[in-house]
């Protein structure tokens, strides 16, 4: 277990061996960044992260030999795994370097086990006589050697003002952490964890009732905890309030209705989609079926989502790179909208605009982003092709609809303004990217396993990835405020009213 301050060394899991790597390129275990007056968008950084831990195991004298740039040390190693180590090593220090210009805040904290998933609660609570606000974040655990995993409700205090340059440590790289003056300290406590039957593949909560939440476990069962019904500490044994029953394959597609209460979407690798009512339980036993099954992909589905604003529209994405839009009024699944070939690749992620009903996107293994219109599903509507890697996770910003987040397995979060589409750019500009990126956030070491916009503090985000670390964040002031949405226009949705 981490203390609240970690310092030495951490250990890393690879297959079955541990390794032991010190802790100085991971930085300080929290941090808070002032802005400077004079700083612009993104100038000419380049912007990722550290080690990785997926690259491939490496021992103590290799690594240490990375970061030396030592090659006698480390003639025994794979040169192509020692190349790529150095170049996420330097990548990162020259994140961090810069992260001063490009953050207000960044709080950044390694956990024991790495989680696969992470969602902000919607909630906020401002405790009396406190200048600070608490937000809760659903995390879960990934372990490995048996160890027990967890469902995690974590605690994180915020400042109510951001934090004052003054205070700034340059020998320590930080702002907010413990040792300051309590008006800028930033907290992240685990204050809840409940027994989970293997890793968490993903975590929900249901918008009606944040108390309940859903989760996928390995083997393809969907559970229901009532965190309400489970003590802060774990017990040692798992007891969920509901076990979902039906899918015999793992997956990761999870998500509620935001307009039916206590309606369920789950997608996995046995490619199928299947949706439950859990409104409908009855408690003379824990197992609950499915109340549709739908088998109208042919390969893994890889997520799923319901419409915000039409409550029987259901979308789906899978490895047959086929989008499909359910209607679950209608029996028969030939009657979808279909979009076969929607991507070049597996498509991984898709995520509804909040505002605009004809209006999605979707996120593919070939590292593409794609606006899509249900009007002209013939073609996307704009492709974005900055990720490096294959794109995993998408999501809209909660407050402005013309903004969404996209991540994956290049180890970057990058946000998006739709509204900037098309428009034009100096040579110079182009260099940083399409006029439509907005930000790149290079923390992580490692691929994003997930990343939440906050509801109720606009701008502040969290991001977990396998390196082990969550990181709660929010860009510097100048990138976000002066921005000015074009007007994007609601049309009504007729294809499935």
């Amino acid at each position: 277990m981490l203390d609240d301050k970690v310092s030495g060394e951490v250990e890393q899991s690879f297959d079955d061996t541990r390794y032991t790597y010190p802790l100085e390129d991971l930085g300080d275990d929290w941090h808070s960044f002032p802005l400077p007056s004079s700083v612009s968008a993104l100038e000419d950084i380049s912007i990722v992260p550290t080690k990785a831990k997926s690259l491939s195991p490496i021992s103590q004298a290799v690594y240490q030999a990375i970061v030396d740039d030592d090659s006698n040390n480390a003639v025994a190693a794979d040169e192509e795994t020692i190349k790529r180590n150095k170049i996420i090593n330097e990548e990162y220090k020259n994140w961090k370097k810069h992260a001063i210009y490009l953050y207000d805040i960044m709080l950044t904290r390694a956990l024991t086990w790495p989680t696969l998933t992470l969602q902000w609660f919607p909630d906020q609570r401002f405790p009396p006589g406190e200048n600070y606000a608490i937000h809760r974040l659903l995390l879960g655990t990934y372990t490995e050697d048996h160890a027990q995993n967890h469902l995690q409700i974590a605690h994180i205090q915020i400042p109510n003002m951001l934090p004052n340059p003054k205070d700034y440590d340059e020998d320590r790289g930080e702002l907010g952490g413990y040792g300051s003056s309590k008006k800028v300290e930033l907290k992240l406590d685990i204050a809840q964890k409940i027994d989970h039957p293997g890793e968490v593949n993903k975590a929900r909560y249901m918008p009606q009732n944040p108390d309940l939440i859903a989760t996928l476990c390995p083997d393809g069962r969907a559970l229901i905890f009532d965190r309400t019904k489970h003590p802060s500490q774990p017990t040692g044994t798992v007891n969920p309030q509901i076990q979902l029953v039906g899918h015999t394959g793992e997956g990761f597609g999870l998500n509620w209705s935001p307009l039916v209460e206590g309606r369920l979407a789950t997608g996995t690798s046995d490619n199928t989609v299947r949706v439950w009512d859990i409104k409908d339980f009855e408690k003379s036993s824990k197992n609950m079926k499915p109340s549709r099954t739908l088998t109208h992909h042919s390969a893994t589905v890889n997520d799923v989502e319901f419409h915000p604003q039409i409550p029987h529209a259901l979308v789906s994405v899978s490895d047959d790179r086929k989008i499909h839009i359910q209607d679950l009024r209608v029996q028969d699944f030939k009657k979808n909208l279909v979009k076969e070939n929607a991507h070049d690749q597996e498509i991984n992620a898709v995520a509804w605009n909040p505002k605009i009903e004809t209006l999605f996107i979707t996120g593919s293994a070939d590292k593409s982003v794609r606006i899509w219109d249900l009007r002209c599903m013939d073609k996307p509507e704009h492709v974005m092709e900055q990720h490096k890697g294959p794109v995993t996770k998408l999501e809209w910003h909660p407050q402005h609809h013309w903004i969404f987040g996209s991540a994956g397995e290049d180890r970057r979060v990058l946000t998006w303004d739709i509204s900037k589409v098309g428009d034009e750019q100096t040579p110079e500009d182009e260099e940083d990217g399409p006029p439509e990126l907005h930000f790149m956030h290079g923390g992580h070491t490692d691929t994003i396993s997930d990343f939440s916009f906050n509801k109720n503090d606009p701008w502040l985000m969290a991001t977990a990835a396998e390196d082990n670390l969550v990181q709660v964040w929010k860009m510097a002031k100048v990138l976000y405020e002066k921005e000015k949405s074009k007007v994007l226009p609601a049309v009504p949705l007729d294809q499935l009213e």
